[in-house]
């Protein structure tokens, strides 16, 4: 009896349509993954800052982005990463950075002990933006060479001035080209910013 009363209620729950094809009428629950909240810290003031606000406002993005500034080294940034992440509850938090002069060993093993990512730029953040307009695989001996490389695509470019929509079309260029480049820190030219603007989606 049991087993009859459940064959008819499962029928019941399905309409036939047609001779062949059987449509489930039960009523699904829609499933959305939870947005996140990523944190992404940088110790340039300047570019990668405005950059990263710039991103921030994006409507594409699935998940919400906190910029902060960390001033000093990478591992300043780290631990600055790792601090504001645990006092304010973030999903994931991301360390953009130069290679510059640093050691780049001693900041990975910081952000592997603090559980925070860090992106490097490799001679600079301008690899990144350059992406966003060419590829890049010629050596740069430093940023300066970025940055007239930078100015062949944007006459007007000026570091402590960015406009972000000088870039906003050329993301998806960037994390392509980004992707064909040696990994950082040590090829150059390199950036990892790329894993961030996947992440957003």
């Amino acid at each position: 009896m049991a087993k009859r009363q459940t064959d008819q209620q499962q029928r019941m729950g399905r309409a036939k349509i047609g001779t062949t094809r059987v449509t489930d009428l039960r009523r699904r629950v829609s499933v959305r993954e939870q947005r996140q909240t990523i944190l992404a810290v940088t110790n340039g003031e300047a570019t990668e800052r405005v950059y990263l606000e710039g991103l921030r406002r994006e409507p594409w993005l699935e998940h919400r982005l906190v910029v902060a500034v960390e001033k000093g080294s990478p591992i300043d940034a780290v631990r600055g990463a790792a601090r504001r992440r645990d006092d304010n509850d973030f999903d994931q938090a991301y360390v953009i950075c130069d290679v510059d002069h640093y050691p780049p060993e001693i900041s990975e093993r910081e952000a592997r002990r603090h559980a925070v990512t860090l992106l490097w730029s490799k001679p600079c953040f301008e690899v990144w933006l350059i992406l966003h307009l060419d590829l890049c695989t010629r050596y740069l001996e430093d940023a300066k060479r970025a940055e007239a490389l930078l100015r062949k695509h944007l006459p007007h470019w000026d570091k402590n001035r960015l406009d972000f929509n000088d870039f906003r079309n050329g993301i998806d260029a960037a994390i392509e080209r980004a992707q064909t480049l040696p990994p950082p820190p040590a090829a150059n030219p390199s950036t990892a910013v790329w894993r961030l603007t996947v992440a957003l989606r």
